[in-house]
Formats: structure tokens, sequence, C-alpha cells
């Protein structure tokens, strides 16, 4: 092992053990002084010892006062989790009643009560007074009704009695101490409670979403995928206290959620445990425990809706195989994090976050009871916004990672482009070079073998049958020659104009083009017409170059229409580009030779001559002053060239 695996290595123990020790003081502190079970708060004071708990009734304010009740249990809130716990095994549906006396100094503010959730319908007196009843308690009539509420208690002597009944859920009665306090008090601690819950719910969603969407755009990241699923259960879970206070009834679905976006959550740290060290640990662990989790997922809709109707004492080995598979998970991630880290120290940080969930769901086992803050949150929900807040530095990470990889890509490729068009650019001017002097040197020696040509032909040189049909192919290869070389310096005249763009006013240029035009239509006996629309345009783009376009189109309309025939250029203007229209009403253009017309070298004329130049050096032309030429044709009756150009922009 090197020395900087070694360091590696101590490095990664170290933020493991930092993690634990941060997290441990962390749950240190929650449980000191934001737990109602060790509370010493003096302004908000959780009910939790000595309520008189009487199970399998329902009694009522009058029968306290009759003496009809019988000896009651003295419980403290949280000892039970559900009926079966005080029955020796028996159901966990039943019926029960709690009762506490309190003794309130006067108070301006006036008291107020916060009452959690109970299980799973409740009826509340107050001094005698029904003050409000949620869901119906009565065995016969029972309705499911779940939500948190706010009860105002008077000076004085107070008798709080509420009488609960549960026939579906697996929690049972008062599970959660109360919270006593001044009115402004208990309003700012919910105050308190629903904005860091809104961070937790919030923040997290807004990552789930833009992780979601960028996975939806490229679809080849799984990453991004398990990262923003990971978000929104954390989100759906930690939604529970908004449901609650809210008063909306969803019934038992609302803990189905809440429990079945935790496991969820949890198949989605597996995944990505398993990213971060499918390297170091064989792939068949995460997926026994990736299953496990999908089954803890189901389990509670399962048992909700199915098992607990069925079978109710299917209740207590429930929260029992729940416990262990939570502590197995724990046991998972803080060993995964463990050797992961050991292994691969790059990932340290956000294997310490997953060792910190399982730290916090083996302290949730640990403290089950004992354990339930008065102004923030639980302690497994401070480590999953860890664990969000992490993995949303490796998703940030990440893309700085491909952005950057991008970018340098880019500039690669960039620079690759501006090497292979300079040597293209190079090598294409030397090309040019070399075809200019090759035209030039061709040029004298093809005149001369033409002069020869005709001194023979216009001598009395008697020349036979076989000398003549020699003589015929010499001129006809040397007229071939002079075409070729003629090609190369239209080619090379074309390419070598190098004017200055500059801004174009549409209706002087062709009217101009028009005057400078006119004479080859009037010497062909044509009818030549120019319709200019009523404002101006601009256009930006080489003078000579664009004149030189349209004489193109001009000459090769005159030379195909016939005596007396019509040639029409119109001009229309759109958004951001200029339309041309040059009609003529000559022989027009045959269909087999439209798609081939502005191919270089493809002509219809019959004589010697520079062949298929003209239109092509048109197309090519319009082109590269960023526009577009079509044509189309009606052999016999016209044929019509468009160009269009883009106009310029001011500014």
């Amino acid at each position: 092992m090197t020395k900087e695996a070694e360091r590696n290595i101590r490095i990664s123990i170290l933020i493991l053990a930092f993690s634990f020790l941060s997290a441990g003081i962390l749950f240190w502190v929650t449980y000191h002084y934001d737990n109602k079970y060790t509370s010493q708060s003096k302004r908000l004071c959780p009910l939790i010892d000595q309520w008189e708990y009487y199970p399998d009734h329902l009694y009522e304010p009058d029968d306290f006062k009759s003496g009809a009740v019988s000896d009651p249990e003295m419980v403290y809130i949280g000892q039970f989790g559900n009926f079966s716990q005080d029955r020796n095994g028996g159901s966990p549906f039943g019926t029960a009643t709690y009762r506490k006396c309190l003794t309130l100094a006067h108070e301006p503010q006036g008291w107020l009560l916060e009452l959690p959730e109970v299980f799973s319908a409740c009826r509340i007196f107050i001094n005698g007074e029904k003050v409000q009843e949620i869901g119906n308690v009565e065995p016969a009539h029972f309705q499911y009704g779940v939500r948190n509420t706010l009860l105002s208690l008077p000076d004085g002597s107070v008798e709080l009695i509420i009488q609960t009944s549960n026939f579906s859920h697996y929690y049972s009665g008062m599970t959660y101490p109360p919270l006593l306090g001044r009115s402004d008090d208990i309003l700012g601690n919910l105050a308190v409670r629903f904005i860091f819950y809104a961070l937790l719910c919030f923040f997290p969603l807004g990552g789930a979403a833009a992780s979601i969407a960028v996975w939806a755009h490229r679809q080849q990241e799984p990453l991004y995928l398990t990262y923003g699923l990971l978000c929104l259960f954390f989100s759906i879970h930690t939604l529970y206290p908004f449901i609650h206070w809210s008063g909306i009834g969803l019934g038992e679905f609302a803990y189905v959620a809440e429990d079945s976006s935790y496991f969820a959550m949890l198949s989605c740290m597996v995944l990505l445990t398993y990213w971060l060290t499918r390297r170091v640990l064989p792939r068949r662990l995460h997926m026994v425990f990736y299953l496990m989790s999908v089954i803890l997922c189901i389990m509670p809709a399962v048992s909700i809706y199915i098992l607990f109707p069925l079978f109710p004492n299917a209740i207590a080995w429930y929260g029992t195989v729940i416990s262990l598979a939570k502590l197995v998970m724990c046991i998972y991630l803080m060993s995964s994090a463990f050797y992961g880290a050991l292994k691969r120290s790059s990932s340290v940080w956000l294997l310490s976050g997953n060792a910190v969930f399982g730290f916090g769901i083996l302290l949730d086992f640990i403290t089950g009871g004992q354990f339930e803050p008065i102004r923030f949150g639980w302690q497994n929900e401070y480590c999953g916004f860890l664990m969000v807040v992490l993995f949303t530095g490796l998703i940030i990470q990440y893309n700085r990672k491909i952005i950057s990889e991008n970018q340098h890509l880019t500039q690669h490729l960039q620079e690759e482009v501006s090497l292979k068009t300079a040597s293209l650019t190079s090598m294409l001017n030397e090309r040019k070079k070399f075809l200019s002097a090759v035209a030039h040197d061709l040029k004298g020696p093809a005149a001369v073998i033409q002069t020869y040509i005709d001194f023979i032909r216009e001598s009395e040189v008697d020349m036979d049958e076989e000398m003549e049909r020699y003589l015929t192919v010499i001129d006809n290869k040397s007229a071939q020659l002079r075409d070729n070389i003629q090609t190369l310096q239209v080619f090379n005249a074309q390419d070598r104009i190098s004017e200055t763009p500059e801004c174009i006013s549409c209706l002087s240029f062709f009217r101009l083009f028009y005057e400078e035009t006119r004479s080859y239509t009037d010497a062909n006996g044509i009818y030549y017409d120019l319709s200019l629309p009523d404002q101006d345009a601009v256009l930006y783009c080489q003078r000579n170059r664009l004149f030189r376009v349209f004489e193109n189109i001009i000459l090769n309309a005159v030379e195909h229409t016939p005596l007396g025939g019509k040639l029409t250029v119109g001009i229309s203007y759109f958004k951001e580009s200029v339309e041309v229209t040059i009609m003529d009403t000559g022989e027009g253009i045959s269909p087999e030779h439209m798609d081939h017309i502005f191919e270089y070298q493809f002509s219809t004329k019959n004589h010697q001559g520079v062949r298929g130049l003209g239109l092509y050096f048109v197309k090519t032309s319009v082109e590269e002053m960023g526009g577009s030429i079509t044509a189309e044709s009606d052999p016999g009756i016209y044929t019509c060239f468009t160009v269009t150009l883009p106009l310029h922009v001011q500014g």
C-alpha cells in the first residue's frame, strides 16, 4: 500500500469519525433540549405522566361524578404503542379512556393545549363539556378520524377526559404527549415547526423536480433519477404535519404514504450506495438489501388494508418485523459506508451521510417511546435532510464535472476545427494558385496548337482522308482544352472577388440593375418589367457579386426567351428577408433537368464553350450571402427563379 493510499484511509476514518461525532452531538442536544420526555422548559409543558387509563371503557364526565368507573391504571403517554401491550398479548383493537386533572394559574393570554393525533378516533371533554369529536369512537359506528388539534383551557381546575377507539391502525389511543402552554408560546412553537418542516419538505421537492427533469432530458443518467426519487420520497414523508393539521380526510392512506415513502427512500439510498461502492462490494449484497427495502415499501399498504382487518394480532409482530428490518438496514448502511470509504475515499462524505442516516435509524430504534420533538423534527428526519443535502452536493459536483468536461471538449473541438480550417484554407489557396498557374501556362501552347491547325486548313497542303481525320481529332481536343482553360479562368475570377460587404438599399440597387440590364432585353425584343414595393429595405452584402448573381440569371433568361416574350423582376419583403423573383415566358426547363440545373458543369446547351458555370456560381454566391435560390418551370410556358436574401438588422 502506498503512502498516498494510507493517507487517504486515515482521512476517510477521520471523516467518518467526525460524522458520527457530529451526529452524536446533534442527537444528544435534541434528546436533552428538544424532547418532550426530558424537557425542563417553563413555557412549554408536555403532559406525559400521571394519566388515568381505563382500557375497554368509554367513560363520560357523569360516570366520574357518580363514581361508576373502575380503578384506573396510572400510565405515561408513550408507554403503550397500542392496546395489546397492556393486555398480555390481547387484541390491539378496542376502546380506552384517558383522564387528567390540572390546576392552571390565571393567564391573561389564555392557555392552549396542542393535542397530537389520537388513534384512531377520539371524543374530548373539558370540565364536563364535550369540546371536540374526531371520527366516531362508538364501536358499533366506528369512523376513522386522525388529526392534530388545539384546545383552549380555562384557568383554575381543569378536568380533561379523552375517549379513544381504534379498529384499523397499528397505533392505538394516545401515543404522543400533549403540549401545554400560553397561547402565544404554543402558536409561536407551531410557527417554528411549520417553517422547519416546510424547509424539510419543499427544499428536497425542488431538488427532485430539477433532478428528474435533467434525467428526463438525458435518460442515460440513472443517478439523477435515483436522487430525484430520494428527494421526492423524503418530501412526501415529511409532509405529514401539514396533513395532520389541515384535517384532510385521507384516512389510513396518509400513514401508508408516510411509511411507504420512508422505505422507498431507503431503497433509493441502497441504489445510491451501490453506485458509490459497486467496485468494492459485491453486487449481490446490494441486491439483497434492495429487495428487502422494496418489500418494506409495500408492507404498510398490505398490512393496513388487508392483514390487520383479517388478523388484528399481526400488529404485534408487524412492529417487531419493521424494527428489526430497520436495524438490519442501519447495519448495512453503516458497514457499507465504513468499508466503501476505506476503498474509495473520493466518496467518503456521501458514504458518511449514509452512515449518519443508519446511525439515526439505530437511535430511533433505541429511543423508541422516549423521544418526541417539541419544536423541530425527529432524529431520522435530521439524517434524511442531511442525506438530501449531501446528495445535492453530489449532483452539483457531478454537473460541474460534466459541464467542465463539455467545455473542455468544446474548446478542444474548436481548436481542432480551427487547425483543420486553417490547413484546408492553406491547401485550397495553394491549389487555386496552382490551377491559375496551370491555366496561364496552358493557354499559350493551346493557342499555338490552334494556330497551326488553322494554318494547315487554310494552306494548300494536300491532305488525304486519314490526315483529315487526325486533324479533326486534334482540332476537337484542342477546343476541349481551350474550354477547360477558360473554365479555370472563370472559376478563379469568380473566387477572387474579395469585395467588402456594405449596406445596400434594395430600391436603389434594383433600379440601377434594371437600367444596366435593360439593353440585354431590348436587343432581343423582350418586354422587361420591374415591380418594386413602396418601402425600402437594406441588404448587407458585396454589391458587385450581388449584381453578377442577378445578371447571370437575366442573361440565362434572355438566351431562352423568344422575340416578343416577357421578363419580369419582382421584389417582396418578409419579416427577416427579401424575396426576388425573375420570371420569363421562354422555352422552360424540362422536368428531368430541374434537379440538376445548379450542379457544376451541367448545361443544356449544345454549342462549345464554358459549360454549366452560370447557375452554379449563382447558387454558391447566394448561399455565401446567407440566402437561397429555387427554380420552377412549366416547359413552353414559363421559368421562375426565386432568390431569398436576409435583410440587414440595424444595430
